[in-house]
């Protein structure tokens, strides 16, 4: 069976180009995209997605919960200065 490369669908990514080509605009979508992905699988799986705000290491759980992770643990509720 012949497959045609418009019948291929890619199951991560789907950029039409590199990252070393985007514009900045474009960059900033991808980003974004990328997060809400790993949110939904993350949170598929009842698990927090982590991230840095600020220099600080942060847990966020889907009902909005989040907290300062220190020595892989959760410390304190994170609140935005």
């Amino acid at each position: 069976m012949e497959v045609k490369n418009a019948e291929i669908q890619l199951l991560y990514g789907g950029a039409t180009h590199s990252f070393f080509e985007m514009t900045e605009a474009e960059a900033q979508e991808a980003a974004k995209e990328i997060k809400k992905r790993a949110a939904e699988k993350a949170f598929s799986r009842g698990l927090p997605i982590y991230y840095s705000k600020k220099g600080v290491l942060v847990a966020e759980f889907i009902d909005g919960r989040r907290f300062v992770v220190e020595n892989s643990k959760l410390t304190v509720p994170y609140v935005e200065n």
